[in-house]
């Protein structure tokens, strides 16, 4: 049973590491030694370890004190507490923070193989027991659509979740990347494991560098202690990389290098350390016309381009429109009131208009339409806030809502929804540009007709 298992020794006494550890080696275990609380932590971060035998007196450190830390990192995780200074009080502790026993020592090498080996049964047990609870959660739902389109997107989902591939989600901003991204994670084998997400956009080299492989105090100016990065927060689980085309081309070659090796060094540091996540990446740029333009490294979109889901844009599809609108009411209607409904002439203007935004500008036009409409009432065209932008007006809605809509409601409606973004993104122009579907430029420019004050 231990010829494929690891076990770790936390002990401040090197002779104590050594004996024990020689001990286990010869019977085939995989062994790491810790001297201290943060060299134990930094091995479980680093790979699997099945059983941990923990000293009580690391030092000035407590072992008390480490224990539940490292279980709640490896929850399935045999902890055997061995000490020389056990009293009956500190043993009820121990066992109550979550450790399988508590040995004093000295112990002859037969019994110490002998706890090992239940040991790793108790790990082998609560690992089943995890994997089924996880199993059992339902996975979270993805905005409805009733078109055949999104219908392909999630029964690709489905079928690429069961396998580690790496996938690249491509569409428009706004179409529910991210939200794909996650339900290829809820119906993996990975599901009750980290879901870490990084928005690529926007982010400067060093803090990209040092957001994804964390730092060692001292690294850099600023770095005032160690900082675990993305990679090692989503060990096991899965890592979202939205916006991945606008990474810079140095953090790419090092992404592209802990994909290959699945080992990465974090910024400043010289150990090696392991991780097992699966990469969920997304893009709204062609990523193929970036590469060959030398924007982007030919050889991480080999990589990452193993399974591609595209999802259409919003208005290629409008029959998803109906159904997400009736998803997003019940999402946003006020607790305990009546639900809204919308009205035949706010439907027809919502198929006819062309959604820049796409899914994220109908979630934001229902939630304030719910807001302006009176409870248990129908949403006409007059709650319905659209953006008024190049090639972006209804695309025939003189004809089809039989509402007269002047120039200056136009403009009433536009200021305002303007001002609704800017506002939810606390005046980041990047960010609100980005859920309006239009370029800073157009914001900036928009603003000024309006007389909009906006801090460059």
């Amino acid at each position: 049973m231990a010829a494929a298992s690891r076990i770790l020794i936390v002990d401040d006494d090197p002779s104590v590491r050594d004996v024990l550890g020689m001990l286990f080696e010869r019977e085939g275990w995989s062994v790491t030694r810790a001297g201290s609380g943060e060299e134990a932590l930094a091995a479980v971060r680093r790979q699997p370890t099945e059983v941990t035998f923990l000293d009580l007196r690391l030092g000035e450190e407590n072992g008390l004190d480490l224990l539940p830390r490292l279980i709640e990192l490896r929850p399935e995780m045999s902890v055997i507490v061995l000490t020389a200074v056990g009293t009956i009080e500190s043993a009820v502790e121990a066992m109550r923070r979550g450790a399988d026993n508590f040995i004093l020592k000295p112990v002859d090498p037969p019994r110490l193989l002998a706890i090992a080996a239940k040991g790793l049964e108790s790990q082998s047990l609560r690992r089943k027991a995890l994997q089924l609870e996880r199993a059992s959660r339902a996975p979270s739902p993805f905005l409805p659509g009733a078109s055949a389109t999104m219908r392909e997107v999630l029964h690709l989902a489905e079928i690429v979740a069961a396998r580690d591939t790496t996938v690249l989600i491509v569409g428009e901003t706004g179409t529910g990347k991210g939200l794909l991204a996650r339900r290829i994670h809820d119906l993996s084998p990975r599901r009750g494991r980290p879901f870490v997400e990084l928005n690529c956009a926007g982010l400067q080299k060093d803090l990209t560098e040092s957001e994804l492989f964390g730092h060692e105090r001292g690294a850099f100016t600023g770095a005032a202690e160690r900082k675990i990065g993305l990679f090692e927060a989503a060990h096991e689980g899965t890592l979202f990389l939205d916006e991945i085309g606008e990474m810079d081309p140095a953090i790419q070659a090092k992404l592209l290098k802990v994909l290959e090796e699945k080992r990465f060094r974090r910024v400043g540091g010289l150990a090696e350390i392991e991780v097992d996540v699966r990469l969920v990446a997304a893009t709204h740029r062609d990523l193929e016309k970036d590469a060959a333009a030398d924007r982007f490294r030919q050889d991480l979109l080999y990589r990452l381009n193993v399974f591609r889901i595209e999802i259409a844009p919003l208005r290629e599809r409008p029959e998803d429109i109906p159904p997400l609108a009736a998803h997003l009411l019940e999402r946003h209607r006020r607790p305990g009131g009546e639900p809204a409904r919308i009205s035949a002439a706010a439907a027809r203007l919502l198929a006819d208009y062309r959604w820049p935004g796409n899914v994220r500008e109908l979630r934001n036009v229902i939630e304030r339409a719910v807001i302006l409409c009176p409870d248990g009432g129908a949403i006409g065209p007059e709650h319905l806030h659209l953006l008024e932008s190049t090639g972006a007006r209804p695309r025939a809605a003189a004809q089809t809502t039989g509402v007269p809509r002047s120039t200056a409601r136009l403009r009433d409606a536009e200021r305002d929804h303007l001002e609704t973004a800017l506002r939810a993104r606390d005046g980041n122009v990047q960010a609100a540009a980005r859920d309006l579907g239009i370029s800073r430029g157009t914001l900036y420019r928009k603003a000024r007709k309006y007389g909009i004050p906006i801090d460059r």
